[in-house]
């Protein structure tokens, strides 16, 4: 990670080579700004990006979304403190949301202006606790809408007894479903959120609207009344 005072330490990830250049010239004039690599999306980049371990990765994405989430999983284990901005043409609510959960910080699309990207790219560096998008208003009516039937009925019930403190058993209990049932709801919130554990599952449920904050009282209304 970066030592050298508030500069900002950035590694650049795109399939085109023109685009990184373009973009590497962009950053170079800034004063709290330094490129410290580029590389094409091979299965290299993670490792490359692991290596320096900068504070910001630019990445690029596909429109399935598929690869880009596997690398930015990827890179939050090699290199754990750095913050992922996806830069993309692709103008996808639902690559958004897939994006956002497998952990990305922000998603800029290429037609941002160099205004943009910049605000963008030091937001994330000064507070990685809030998630930058910058697309049209359009696609995000479109995240909050896909967000909404991302998880099933249960899930989501699932979810918000877990948040409201109750065991795998007790949950079990309450939706009168076996315990197993209840660890496979979890475990398909787990994949679909991109989480990692109970915890997680719940913070990026929150975060991404699917859980509500009116949900976990309601969770605990129910295990207060019982």
């Amino acid at each position: 990670m970066n030592d050298s005072g508030n500069e900002i330490s950035v590694f650049v990830v795109d399939r085109h080579r023109l685009f990184r250049q373009g973009i590497i010239q962009i950053l170079s004039v800034e004063d709290d700004i330094r490129v410290v690599g580029e590389c094409g999306l091979g299965k290299d980049a993670v490792a490359l990006v692991g290596r320096v371990r900068p504070d910001v990765v630019l990445l690029d994405s596909d429109r399935s979304g598929a690869r880009a989430a596997g690398m930015v999983r990827g890179l939050l284990v090699t290199s754990p403190g750095s913050k992922v901005v996806v830069v993309t043409v692709h103008d996808d609510p639902r690559l958004v949301g897939t994006l956002i959960a497998a952990g990305a910080n922000a998603y800029v699309l290429k037609d941002a202006t160099r205004e943009e990207l910049l605000t963008t790219l030091r937001s994330v560096h000064r507070d990685a606790g809030h998630v930058v998008v910058s697309v049209p208003r359009e696609t995000l009516t479109g995240m909050h809408e896909l967000d909404r039937t991302l998880l099933s009925r249960r899930e989501k019930e699932v979810l918000a007894l877990v948040a409201g403190g109750m065991r795998n058993s007790e949950i079990a209990s309450e939706l009168y479903i076996s315990e197993g049932t209840v660890k496979r709801h979890l475990t398909n919130a787990y994949t679909k959120l991109g989480a990692e554990s109970r915890i997680n599952a719940v913070k990026k449920a929150i975060s991404l609207g699917i859980v509500s904050v009116n949900d976990l009282f309601e969770a605990n209304e129910e295990v207060l009344d019982e």
